[in-house]
């Protein structure tokens, strides 16, 4: 969903193509991507990259949503990836198999491993002057950020509230929300059941 945010509400043009696992298209995209995964970004209809956040870093270079200088860029760097450290971590809950067994691993995360990284993300906003990781200027990395949250308010993942006791995370998230061109994607996207 980051990649695709990131170019709707920056107004790149693209085209969306969703795929169903067990039909052949599905299959053949998975033949063209380099590393045989999705999504996948065909460039002028020719050279196909992958790993979302590669797409939406390189489509993010295009648009004002990528930092003015290297500074910028590597503290959005930073935060993107301690959201995904957290990520990985949870990656033992997502492919767990038995139920009973999820369910404790889930409850245990969110009360264990959850809120401390929160914190690293919450006190790496706290020098800001805005909502977002560059102060007033929104970013890709704020984009994934409310993505993994927006997932997070997902039945499939209990609609669980990680941010209340974060008033920094939950700033960023509702600004992020609120913004014209997330606003207007968040209202048209297509349904998805995962």
């Amino acid at each position: 969903m980051k990649h695709k945010l990131n170019k709707f509400s920056a107004g790149v043009d693209y085209k969306d193509t969703r795929l169903t696992p067990d039909t052949p298209e599905f299959a053949a995209a998975l033949q063209r991507s380099p590393a045989g995964c999705l999504p996948s970004l065909a460039i002028n209809g020719e050279r196909v990259v992958c790993q979302s956040l590669a797409i939406t870093r390189f489509v993010a270079s295009f648009t004002e949503y990528n930092g003015k200088t290297p500074e910028e860029t590597l503290l959005i760097d930073m935060f993107v990836e301690t959201l995904y450290d957290l990520i990985a971590r949870y990656d033992d809950v997502v492919k767990e198999q038995d139920p009973d067994m999820k369910v404790k691993k889930k409850e245990s995360a969110y009360k264990s491993y959850f809120p401390a990284f929160l914190s690293k993300l919450e006190m790496m906003l706290s020098n800001q002057s805005g909502p977002f990781i560059l102060g007033e200027q929104m970013t890709w990395g704020d984009i994934v950020m409310m993505s993994f949250f927006e997932l997070k308010q997902t039945p499939q993942y209990g609609k669980v509230d990680l941010l209340s006791t974060f008033p920094k995370l939950l700033t960023q998230y509702t600004s992020v929300r609120k913004h014209p061109g997330v606003e207007r994607w968040l209202n048209i996207r297509p349904k998805t059941t995962k």
